[in-house]
Protein backbone atom coordinates (compact mmCIF):
# COMPACT_ATOMS: atom_id res chain seq x y z
CA UNK A 1 0.00 0.00 0.00
CA UNK A 2 1.17 3.49 -0.71
CA UNK A 3 1.38 6.27 1.37
CA UNK A 4 -1.73 7.78 -0.82
CA UNK A 5 -3.41 4.39 -0.33
CA UNK A 6 -2.58 4.35 3.42
CA UNK A 7 -3.68 7.85 3.70
CA UNK A 8 -6.81 7.29 2.13
CA UNK A 9 -7.62 4.37 4.51
CA UNK A 10 -7.24 6.95 7.57
CA UNK A 11 -9.09 9.46 5.72
CA UNK A 12 -12.09 7.67 5.53
CA UNK A 13 -11.63 6.64 8.96
CA UNK A 14 -11.72 9.93 10.34
CA UNK A 15 -14.64 11.15 8.39
CA UNK A 16 -16.30 7.95 9.98
CA UNK A 17 -15.22 8.70 13.38
CA UNK A 18 -16.20 11.98 12.81
CA UNK A 19 -19.84 11.02 12.26
CA UNK A 20 -19.82 8.15 15.45
CA UNK A 21 -18.17 10.79 17.37
CA UNK A 22 -21.38 12.87 16.89
CA UNK A 23 -23.94 9.77 17.36
CA UNK A 24 -22.28 9.24 20.58
CA UNK A 25 -22.40 12.42 21.60
CA UNK A 26 -25.64 12.64 21.17
CA UNK A 27 -26.03 9.23 22.63
CA UNK A 28 -24.41 9.67 26.05
CA UNK A 29 -27.11 12.72 26.25
CA UNK A 30 -29.78 11.37 25.93
CA UNK A 31 -28.65 8.08 28.00
CA UNK A 32 -27.36 10.63 31.16
CA UNK A 33 -30.76 12.19 30.82
CA UNK A 34 -32.22 8.75 31.01
CA UNK A 35 -29.85 8.14 34.34
CA UNK A 36 -30.21 10.92 35.91
CA UNK A 37 -33.87 10.37 35.27
CA UNK A 38 -34.16 7.44 37.37
CA UNK A 39 -31.78 8.52 39.78
CA UNK A 40 -33.67 11.50 40.46
CA UNK A 41 -36.64 10.32 40.39
CA UNK A 42 -36.07 6.98 42.32
CA UNK A 43 -33.40 7.09 44.45
CA UNK A 44 -30.06 5.31 44.49
CA UNK A 45 -31.68 2.26 45.84
CA UNK A 46 -33.95 1.95 42.76
CA UNK A 47 -30.97 3.58 40.42
CA UNK A 48 -29.11 0.80 41.66
CA UNK A 49 -31.16 -1.71 41.10
CA UNK A 50 -31.42 -0.57 36.95
CA UNK A 51 -27.75 -1.40 37.15
CA UNK A 52 -27.63 -4.69 38.12
CA UNK A 53 -29.97 -5.19 35.88
CA UNK A 54 -28.18 -3.38 32.91
CA UNK A 55 -24.93 -5.67 34.03
CA UNK A 56 -27.32 -8.72 33.89
CA UNK A 57 -27.59 -7.93 30.23
CA UNK A 58 -23.84 -6.97 29.65
CA UNK A 59 -22.79 -10.51 31.21
CA UNK A 60 -25.40 -12.25 28.97
CA UNK A 61 -24.52 -10.81 25.71
CA UNK A 62 -21.40 -11.25 25.66
CA UNK A 63 -21.80 -15.21 26.86
CA UNK A 64 -24.34 -15.37 23.74
CA UNK A 65 -21.04 -14.36 20.89
CA UNK A 66 -20.43 -10.81 21.25
CA UNK A 67 -17.03 -11.94 19.93
CA UNK A 68 -18.60 -12.65 16.65
CA UNK A 69 -18.81 -8.99 16.30
CA UNK A 70 -15.26 -8.69 15.81
CA UNK A 71 -14.77 -11.60 13.13
CA UNK A 72 -17.34 -9.75 10.56
CA UNK A 73 -15.21 -6.11 11.15
CA UNK A 74 -11.93 -8.48 10.08
CA UNK A 75 -13.33 -11.02 7.33
CA UNK A 76 -15.71 -8.68 5.22
CA UNK A 77 -13.19 -6.27 4.78
CA UNK A 78 -10.79 -8.40 3.53
CA UNK A 79 -13.78 -10.29 1.34
CA UNK A 80 -14.54 -6.86 -0.04
CA UNK A 81 -11.14 -6.76 -1.01
CA UNK A 82 -10.95 -9.65 -3.07
CA UNK A 83 -14.83 -9.03 -4.46
CA UNK A 84 -16.07 -11.90 -2.90
CA UNK A 85 -19.86 -11.61 -2.25
CA UNK A 86 -20.43 -15.22 -1.75
CA UNK A 87 -18.50 -15.27 1.25
CA UNK A 88 -19.03 -11.84 2.43
CA UNK A 89 -23.48 -13.36 2.97
CA UNK A 90 -21.95 -16.71 4.11
CA UNK A 91 -19.96 -14.87 6.75
CA UNK A 92 -22.96 -13.08 7.65
CA UNK A 93 -25.63 -15.92 7.98
CA UNK A 94 -22.42 -17.93 9.50
CA UNK A 95 -22.53 -15.40 12.47
CA UNK A 96 -26.11 -14.91 12.71
CA UNK A 97 -26.95 -18.45 13.02
CA UNK A 98 -23.99 -18.98 15.40
CA UNK A 99 -25.40 -15.73 17.74
CA UNK A 100 -28.83 -17.45 17.85
CA UNK A 101 -27.89 -20.47 19.05
CA UNK A 102 -25.98 -18.68 21.86
CA UNK A 103 -28.30 -16.35 23.01
CA UNK A 104 -31.61 -19.19 22.98
CA UNK A 105 -29.12 -20.84 25.73
CA UNK A 106 -28.04 -17.54 27.79
CA UNK A 107 -31.16 -15.87 27.84
CA UNK A 108 -33.23 -18.79 29.09
CA UNK A 109 -30.65 -20.11 31.73
CA UNK A 110 -30.67 -16.10 32.62
CA UNK A 111 -34.28 -16.46 32.54
CA UNK A 112 -34.58 -19.55 34.58
CA UNK A 113 -32.27 -18.29 37.08
CA UNK A 114 -33.39 -14.84 38.14
CA UNK A 115 -34.92 -15.90 41.55
CA UNK A 116 -31.87 -17.80 42.47
CA UNK A 117 -29.72 -14.83 40.89
CA UNK A 118 -31.66 -11.93 43.09
CA UNK A 119 -31.86 -13.97 46.07
CA UNK A 120 -28.45 -15.96 46.42
CA UNK A 121 -25.96 -13.68 44.92
CA UNK A 122 -27.92 -9.66 45.61
CA UNK A 123 -30.02 -10.57 48.42
CA UNK A 124 -32.91 -9.10 47.29
CA UNK A 125 -36.27 -10.27 46.02
CA UNK A 126 -37.04 -7.24 44.35
CA UNK A 127 -34.76 -7.66 41.65
CA UNK A 128 -36.09 -11.17 40.33
CA UNK A 129 -38.58 -8.80 38.06
CA UNK A 130 -35.71 -6.60 36.45
CA UNK A 131 -33.53 -9.78 35.60
CA UNK A 132 -36.11 -11.88 34.02
CA UNK A 133 -37.08 -8.83 31.93
CA UNK A 134 -33.29 -7.75 30.50
CA UNK A 135 -32.36 -11.06 30.74
CA UNK A 136 -34.23 -11.89 27.16
CA UNK A 137 -32.77 -8.86 25.66
CA UNK A 138 -30.07 -10.82 23.91
CA UNK A 139 -32.34 -12.34 21.96
CA UNK A 140 -32.91 -8.89 19.81
CA UNK A 141 -29.63 -7.43 20.72
CA UNK A 142 -27.21 -10.17 19.55
CA UNK A 143 -28.64 -10.75 15.94
CA UNK A 144 -29.08 -6.35 15.80
CA UNK A 145 -25.50 -6.22 16.59
CA UNK A 146 -24.15 -8.64 13.66
CA UNK A 147 -26.23 -6.91 11.12
CA UNK A 148 -25.18 -3.50 12.08
CA UNK A 149 -21.29 -4.33 12.28
CA UNK A 150 -21.73 -5.58 8.87
CA UNK A 151 -22.56 -2.06 7.97
CA UNK A 152 -18.97 -0.86 10.30
CA UNK A 153 -17.58 -3.29 8.06
CA UNK A 154 -18.19 -1.92 4.93
CA UNK A 155 -17.02 1.78 6.55
CA UNK A 156 -20.44 3.08 6.72
CA UNK A 157 -20.60 4.68 10.46
CA UNK A 158 -24.30 6.29 10.22
CA UNK A 159 -26.18 3.67 9.98
CA UNK A 160 -24.98 2.79 13.18
CA UNK A 161 -25.62 6.34 14.26
CA UNK A 162 -29.37 6.50 12.95
CA UNK A 163 -30.44 3.39 14.82
CA UNK A 164 -28.10 2.71 17.97
CA UNK A 165 -27.40 6.56 19.29
CA UNK A 166 -30.53 8.49 18.28
CA UNK A 167 -33.20 6.02 17.91
CA UNK A 168 -32.69 3.63 20.33
CA UNK A 169 -31.93 5.69 22.78
CA UNK A 170 -34.93 8.77 22.14
CA UNK A 171 -37.16 5.37 22.38
CA UNK A 172 -35.75 4.28 25.79
CA UNK A 173 -35.72 8.03 26.85
CA UNK A 174 -38.99 8.56 25.82
CA UNK A 175 -41.02 5.28 27.22
CA UNK A 176 -38.87 5.56 30.16
CA UNK A 177 -40.54 9.21 30.86
CA UNK A 178 -43.76 8.19 29.98
CA UNK A 179 -44.06 4.65 32.15
CA UNK A 180 -41.96 6.87 35.15
CA UNK A 181 -43.70 10.04 35.87
CA UNK A 182 -46.84 8.97 33.78
CA UNK A 183 -47.89 5.73 34.83
CA UNK A 184 -45.91 5.41 38.32
CA UNK A 185 -44.02 1.91 36.77
CA UNK A 186 -40.91 2.61 39.03
CA UNK A 187 -37.84 0.53 38.17
CA UNK A 188 -39.85 -1.26 35.80
CA UNK A 189 -40.61 1.39 33.77
CA UNK A 190 -36.69 2.27 33.33
CA UNK A 191 -36.71 -1.64 32.79
CA UNK A 192 -38.97 -1.57 30.22
CA UNK A 193 -37.86 1.62 28.54
CA UNK A 194 -34.63 0.23 27.99
CA UNK A 195 -35.88 -3.26 25.98
CA UNK A 196 -38.26 -1.25 24.11
CA UNK A 197 -35.17 0.65 22.32
CA UNK A 198 -33.39 -2.37 21.84
CA UNK A 199 -36.55 -3.96 20.25
CA UNK A 200 -37.40 -1.28 17.45
CA UNK A 201 -33.29 -1.46 16.26
CA UNK A 202 -33.24 -5.23 14.79
CA UNK A 203 -35.58 -4.00 12.16
CA UNK A 204 -34.08 -0.93 11.32
CA UNK A 205 -30.70 -3.00 11.15
CA UNK A 206 -31.89 -5.48 8.43
CA UNK A 207 -33.13 -2.38 6.49
CA UNK A 208 -29.91 -0.76 6.51
CA UNK A 209 -28.06 -4.27 5.44
CA UNK A 210 -30.34 -4.73 2.34
CA UNK A 211 -31.49 -1.83 1.15
CA UNK A 212 -28.40 0.75 1.75
CA UNK A 213 -25.19 -1.84 1.92
CA UNK A 214 -26.06 -4.59 0.34
CA UNK A 215 -28.25 -6.55 -0.97
CA UNK A 216 -26.57 -9.03 0.85
CA UNK A 217 -28.67 -11.79 3.02
CA UNK A 218 -31.25 -11.99 0.41
CA UNK A 219 -29.06 -11.96 -2.72
CA UNK A 220 -28.89 -14.57 -5.04
CA UNK A 221 -26.00 -15.38 -4.81
CA UNK A 222 -24.81 -18.50 -2.68
CA UNK A 223 -23.27 -18.19 0.86
CA UNK A 224 -19.84 -19.69 1.19
CA UNK A 225 -20.46 -20.13 4.87
CA UNK A 226 -17.52 -19.86 7.21
CA UNK A 227 -18.69 -20.84 10.45
CA UNK A 228 -15.01 -23.26 11.52
CA UNK A 229 -12.83 -20.12 9.94
CA UNK A 230 -15.06 -17.77 11.67
CA UNK A 231 -15.58 -20.09 15.09
CA UNK A 232 -11.44 -20.25 14.86
CA UNK A 233 -11.24 -16.96 15.08
CA UNK A 234 -13.64 -15.80 17.50
CA UNK A 235 -13.80 -18.23 20.45
CA UNK A 236 -10.76 -16.38 22.00
CA UNK A 237 -12.03 -13.20 21.91
CA UNK A 238 -15.52 -14.59 22.57
CA UNK A 239 -13.99 -16.34 25.71
CA UNK A 240 -11.76 -12.77 26.23
CA UNK A 241 -14.61 -10.87 26.19
CA UNK A 242 -16.62 -13.17 28.81
CA UNK A 243 -13.45 -11.73 30.97
CA UNK A 244 -13.91 -8.35 29.65
CA UNK A 245 -17.40 -7.77 30.92
CA UNK A 246 -16.57 -9.43 34.16
CA UNK A 247 -14.01 -7.02 34.52
CA UNK A 248 -16.54 -4.33 33.24
CA UNK A 249 -19.17 -5.40 36.27
CA UNK A 250 -17.17 -6.81 38.73
CA UNK A 251 -17.01 -3.92 40.97
CA UNK A 252 -20.80 -3.16 40.47
CA UNK A 253 -20.94 -6.93 41.41
CA UNK A 254 -18.98 -7.10 44.72
CA UNK A 255 -20.30 -3.61 46.01
CA UNK A 256 -23.50 -5.65 45.56
CA UNK A 257 -22.47 -8.76 47.33
CA UNK A 258 -20.26 -6.56 49.83
CA UNK A 259 -22.76 -3.45 50.59
CA UNK A 260 -26.28 -2.51 49.40
CA UNK A 261 -27.69 -0.67 46.39
CA UNK A 262 -27.15 2.62 47.44
CA UNK A 263 -23.45 2.19 47.12
CA UNK A 264 -23.76 0.55 43.67
CA UNK A 265 -26.17 3.97 42.82
CA UNK A 266 -23.60 6.27 44.19
CA UNK A 267 -20.96 4.29 42.20
CA UNK A 268 -22.91 3.74 38.59
CA UNK A 269 -23.35 8.05 38.89
CA UNK A 270 -19.64 8.08 38.43
CA UNK A 271 -18.60 5.30 36.29
CA UNK A 272 -21.07 6.02 33.32
CA UNK A 273 -19.69 10.13 33.88
CA UNK A 274 -15.78 8.53 33.67
CA UNK A 275 -17.30 6.62 30.44
CA UNK A 276 -17.56 10.27 28.77
CA UNK A 277 -14.07 10.26 28.05
CA UNK A 278 -13.98 7.42 26.39
CA UNK A 279 -16.31 8.55 23.37
CA UNK A 280 -13.11 9.52 20.98
CA UNK A 281 -11.54 6.25 21.32
CA UNK A 282 -14.82 4.36 21.02
CA UNK A 283 -15.61 6.66 17.91
CA UNK A 284 -12.75 6.13 15.93
CA UNK A 285 -12.39 2.38 17.56
CA UNK A 286 -15.50 1.67 15.70
CA UNK A 287 -13.65 1.71 12.07
CA UNK A 288 -10.17 0.96 13.79
CA UNK A 289 -10.30 -2.70 13.07
CA UNK A 290 -11.49 -2.61 9.86
CA UNK A 291 -8.96 -0.51 8.66
CA UNK A 292 -6.50 -2.08 10.26
CA UNK A 293 -7.94 -5.29 8.55
CA UNK A 294 -7.88 -3.31 5.22
CA UNK A 295 -4.44 -2.43 5.43
CA UNK A 296 -3.32 -6.16 6.45
CA UNK A 297 -5.01 -7.82 3.90
CA UNK A 298 -2.59 -5.49 1.36
CA UNK A 299 0.55 -6.47 3.49
CA UNK A 300 1.42 -3.05 4.30
CA UNK A 301 2.15 -1.23 7.89
CA UNK A 302 0.02 -0.46 10.47
CA UNK A 303 2.08 1.71 12.00
CA UNK A 304 0.97 4.90 10.62
CA UNK A 305 -3.00 4.69 11.46
CA UNK A 306 -2.09 3.35 14.69
CA UNK A 307 0.18 6.18 15.79
CA UNK A 308 -2.01 8.49 14.19
CA UNK A 309 -5.39 7.28 15.98
CA UNK A 310 -3.87 7.31 19.35
CA UNK A 311 -2.63 11.11 18.90
CA UNK A 312 -6.38 11.66 18.28
CA UNK A 313 -7.86 10.18 20.93
CA UNK A 314 -5.43 11.70 23.42
CA UNK A 315 -6.13 15.12 22.14
CA UNK A 316 -9.80 14.95 22.23
CA UNK A 317 -9.68 13.19 25.98
CA UNK A 318 -6.94 15.07 28.12
CA UNK A 319 -9.24 18.16 28.51
CA UNK A 320 -12.14 16.72 29.59
CA UNK A 321 -10.31 14.16 31.88
CA UNK A 322 -8.99 17.55 33.65
CA UNK A 323 -12.17 18.69 34.29
CA UNK A 324 -13.68 15.40 35.81
CA UNK A 325 -10.07 14.69 38.22
CA UNK A 326 -10.81 18.45 39.03
CA UNK A 327 -13.84 18.99 39.60
CA UNK A 328 -15.43 15.48 40.24
CA UNK A 329 -18.08 16.36 42.83
CA UNK A 330 -19.19 19.53 41.43
CA UNK A 331 -19.68 17.76 38.10
CA UNK A 332 -22.15 14.98 40.12
CA UNK A 333 -24.06 17.25 41.81
CA UNK A 334 -24.74 19.29 38.93
CA UNK A 335 -26.00 16.33 36.74
CA UNK A 336 -27.06 13.73 39.95
CA UNK A 337 -27.87 15.90 42.37
CA UNK A 338 -26.12 16.33 45.99
CA UNK A 339 -27.00 13.23 47.16
CA UNK A 340 -24.26 11.66 44.61
CA UNK A 341 -21.63 13.78 45.66
CA UNK A 342 -19.31 11.56 47.80
CA UNK A 343 -18.88 9.94 44.34
CA UNK A 344 -16.98 12.98 43.50
CA UNK A 345 -13.33 10.89 44.30
CA UNK A 346 -14.89 7.44 42.29
CA UNK A 347 -15.04 9.81 39.22
CA UNK A 348 -11.14 11.17 39.37
CA UNK A 349 -9.73 7.54 40.15
CA UNK A 350 -11.53 6.16 36.66
CA UNK A 351 -10.99 9.61 34.82
CA UNK A 352 -7.20 8.65 35.55
CA UNK A 353 -7.95 4.74 34.50
CA UNK A 354 -9.84 5.75 31.23
CA UNK A 355 -6.98 8.46 30.28
CA UNK A 356 -4.30 5.72 30.10
CA UNK A 357 -6.75 3.40 28.47
CA UNK A 358 -7.44 6.14 25.58
CA UNK A 359 -3.64 7.12 25.20
CA UNK A 360 -2.79 3.67 24.48
CA UNK A 361 -4.77 3.69 21.65
CA UNK A 362 -5.54 0.40 19.49
CA UNK A 363 -3.20 -1.73 20.26
CA UNK A 364 -6.00 -4.35 20.83
CA UNK A 365 -7.07 -4.30 17.27
CA UNK A 366 -3.65 -4.44 16.19
CA UNK A 367 -3.10 -7.74 17.56
CA UNK A 368 -7.04 -8.78 16.54
CA UNK A 369 -6.25 -7.75 12.87
CA UNK A 370 -3.03 -9.93 13.12
CA UNK A 371 -4.80 -13.00 14.43
CA UNK A 372 -3.34 -12.51 17.99
CA UNK A 373 -6.69 -13.37 20.10
CA UNK A 374 -5.10 -15.96 22.18
CA UNK A 375 -2.90 -13.33 23.51
CA UNK A 376 -5.52 -11.32 23.95
CA UNK A 377 -7.20 -13.99 25.90
CA UNK A 378 -4.50 -15.09 28.44
CA UNK A 379 -4.16 -11.30 29.25
CA UNK A 380 -7.88 -10.56 29.64
CA UNK A 381 -7.65 -13.71 32.25
CA UNK A 382 -4.65 -12.57 34.15
CA UNK A 383 -6.31 -8.98 34.42
CA UNK A 384 -9.77 -10.57 35.67
CA UNK A 385 -7.79 -12.47 38.16
CA UNK A 386 -6.03 -9.31 39.43
CA UNK A 387 -9.07 -7.23 39.67
CA UNK A 388 -11.24 -9.46 41.53
CA UNK A 389 -8.60 -9.97 44.31
CA UNK A 390 -8.24 -6.23 43.98
CA UNK A 391 -11.79 -5.54 44.42
CA UNK A 392 -12.66 -8.19 47.50
CA UNK A 393 -9.29 -6.50 48.86
CA UNK A 394 -10.41 -3.07 48.57
CA UNK A 395 -14.28 -2.99 48.66
CA UNK A 396 -14.88 -4.06 52.18
CA UNK A 397 -11.85 -1.03 53.62
CA UNK A 398 -12.67 1.59 51.33
CA UNK A 399 -15.93 0.70 49.82
CA UNK A 400 -16.93 2.50 46.43
CA UNK A 401 -13.78 4.07 46.32
CA UNK A 402 -11.88 0.60 46.61
CA UNK A 403 -14.13 -0.18 43.70
CA UNK A 404 -12.84 2.38 41.58
CA UNK A 405 -9.37 1.74 42.80
CA UNK A 406 -9.68 -1.92 41.49
CA UNK A 407 -11.46 -1.14 38.15
CA UNK A 408 -8.70 2.15 37.35
CA UNK A 409 -5.93 -0.45 38.00
CA UNK A 410 -7.00 -3.46 36.64
CA UNK A 411 -7.61 -0.80 33.68
CA UNK A 412 -3.88 -0.02 33.33
CA UNK A 413 -2.46 -3.49 34.02
CA UNK A 414 -4.47 -4.45 30.81
CA UNK A 415 -3.39 -1.75 28.43
CA UNK A 416 0.49 -2.19 29.46
CA UNK A 417 0.64 -6.02 29.18
CA UNK A 418 -0.90 -5.54 25.87
CA UNK A 419 1.38 -2.65 24.71
CA UNK A 420 4.14 -5.41 25.72
CA UNK A 421 2.69 -7.76 23.26
CA UNK A 422 1.51 -5.71 21.00
CA UNK A 423 6.13 -4.59 20.55
CA UNK A 424 6.61 -7.86 21.11
CA UNK A 425 5.08 -9.30 17.69
CA UNK A 426 5.02 -6.26 15.30
CA UNK A 427 7.11 -3.85 17.06
CA UNK A 428 5.15 -1.09 16.91
CA UNK A 429 3.79 1.26 19.31
CA UNK A 430 1.10 4.15 19.93
CA UNK A 431 3.13 7.24 21.33
CA UNK A 432 4.70 9.77 19.39
CA UNK A 433 5.70 13.05 20.48
CA UNK A 434 3.11 15.63 19.30
CA UNK A 435 0.75 13.76 22.40
CA UNK A 436 2.79 16.50 24.42
CA UNK A 437 0.81 19.29 23.11
CA UNK A 438 -2.50 17.44 24.47
CA UNK A 439 -1.03 18.10 28.28
CA UNK A 440 0.45 21.77 27.59
CA UNK A 441 -2.86 22.98 26.06
CA UNK A 442 -4.55 21.17 28.72
CA UNK A 443 -2.27 23.28 31.60
CA UNK A 444 -2.62 26.25 29.70
CA UNK A 445 -6.04 26.26 28.84
CA UNK A 446 -7.42 25.49 32.90
CA UNK A 447 -4.78 28.02 34.05
CA UNK A 448 -6.37 30.49 31.76
CA UNK A 449 -10.11 29.72 32.58
CA UNK A 450 -9.45 29.18 36.64
CA UNK A 451 -7.87 32.96 35.94
CA UNK A 452 -10.79 34.46 34.50
CA UNK A 453 -13.56 33.25 36.55
CA UNK A 454 -11.49 34.10 39.79
CA UNK A 455 -11.97 37.96 38.66
CA UNK A 456 -15.99 37.10 38.10
CA UNK A 457 -16.69 35.15 41.36
CA UNK A 458 -15.56 35.31 44.63
CA UNK A 459 -16.93 31.38 45.02
CA UNK A 460 -17.66 30.13 42.00
CA UNK A 461 -21.15 28.66 42.01
CA UNK A 462 -21.93 25.14 40.41
CA UNK A 463 -23.96 26.90 37.56
CA UNK A 464 -21.00 28.49 36.38
CA UNK A 465 -19.34 25.41 35.50
CA UNK A 466 -20.94 25.26 32.08
CA UNK A 467 -19.92 28.46 31.38
CA UNK A 468 -16.15 28.07 32.22
CA UNK A 469 -16.41 24.45 30.54
CA UNK A 470 -17.37 26.05 27.25
CA UNK A 471 -14.33 28.71 27.99
CA UNK A 472 -11.85 26.07 28.21
CA UNK A 473 -12.31 24.05 26.08
CA UNK A 474 -12.35 26.94 23.36
CA UNK A 475 -9.18 27.95 24.50
CA UNK A 476 -8.36 24.34 24.50
CA UNK A 477 -8.64 24.37 20.90
CA UNK A 478 -6.64 27.44 20.17
CA UNK A 479 -3.49 26.86 22.84
CA UNK A 480 -3.63 23.46 20.93
CA UNK A 481 -3.32 24.42 17.80
CA UNK A 482 -1.25 27.79 17.99
CA UNK A 483 1.37 25.31 19.54
CA UNK A 484 1.42 23.09 16.70
CA UNK A 485 -0.88 20.03 18.01
CA UNK A 486 -2.30 19.45 14.28
CA UNK A 487 -0.37 18.48 11.44
CA UNK A 488 -0.25 19.34 7.68
CA UNK A 489 -2.23 16.18 7.19
CA UNK A 490 -4.78 16.48 10.48
CA UNK A 491 -5.47 20.15 8.25
CA UNK A 492 -6.40 18.54 5.07
CA UNK A 493 -8.83 16.12 7.05
CA UNK A 494 -10.95 18.93 8.80
CA UNK A 495 -11.08 21.32 5.68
Amino acid sequence: MSDKENREVINKLAKGAGITAFGMFFSKAVTYFYRAIVGRALGPEAYGQLNIGIMIVGIATTFSGDALRNGIKKFIPEYREADDLASIKGTVISALELNLIGAIIVSGTVFLSAEFIAVNIFHNTDLIPIIKVMGLVPLIERPYDILIDTTLAYNEAKYQVISTNIIQNLVQLATTVLLITFLSYGVMGAVWGWVAGVVLTLPLAFYFVEKKIGPIITSKVKAKKNRKELFKFSYPLMLSGMVGIFLGWTDTAFLGYFMDDTAVGLYNAAFPTALLLMIPLQAIGQLSLPSMSEIKAKDKSQKEILKTTSRWATALTFPTFLLMALFSSELLILLFGRQYETAGIVLTILAFGNLINSSTGYVNDILKSNGFTRTILYINVANLIANVILNILLIPRYGINGAAIATASSTIILNILLLIQAYRYEKIHPFSRKMIYSVIAGAASLAITYLVFKQIFTATPYWALIPAGILFYLVYIIVFIRIGGLTDYDRQIII
